[in-house]
């Protein structure tokens, strides 16, 4: 039985890893087209195993303390209270209630999906350059 079970929890956790790494390159595209840093690019995150898979990538360093990042990038944007950064948030209603929201990235029938908007990338002084132009909204 025991083996049984460990046949089905090990591809499983393989399953949900990639999401992560995925989820990883994704937000590091949208993090690199925005950012007007040349050197390494300070995130906040609330989520521990995102840190550990953006900590891979040498252009970025994940910070403790939300006054020190130059990003923050959270799953519970609720949670973080008179930062003033940009954030990137993970589902679509909380980019429309986040007035520092920049951006969304977020799963829609399989697929994923990035907004930018324009309106409050130009109040933190950003633009999206690249290829991601395409995702900027000028609505909200």
């Amino acid at each position: 039985m025991k083996t049984i079970l460990l046949f089905f929890i090990i591809p499983l956790s393989f399953l949900f890893a990639s999401d992560t790494e995925w989820e990883a390159l994704i937000l590091e595209k949208m993090l690199e087209s925005v950012s007007t840093k040349k050197s390494i690019v300070k995130v906040y995150t609330d989520d521990k195993i995102l840190a550990t898979e953006l900590q891979k990538d040498k252009n970025f360093t994940v910070t403790d303390k939300c006054d020190e990042c130059d990003f923050i990038v959270i799953k519970e944007p609720w949670k973080i209270n008179g930062c003033n950064k940009p954030e990137i948030v993970f589902d679509y209603h909380s980019y429309k209630k986040t007035p520092d929201a920049i951006g969304v990235f977020f799963w829609q029938k399989g697929r994923p999906t990035i907004r930018f908007s324009a309106q409050r990338l130009g109040r933190f002084g950003l633009k999206v350059n690249g290829e991601l132009k395409k995702f900027v909204s000028q609505k909200n």
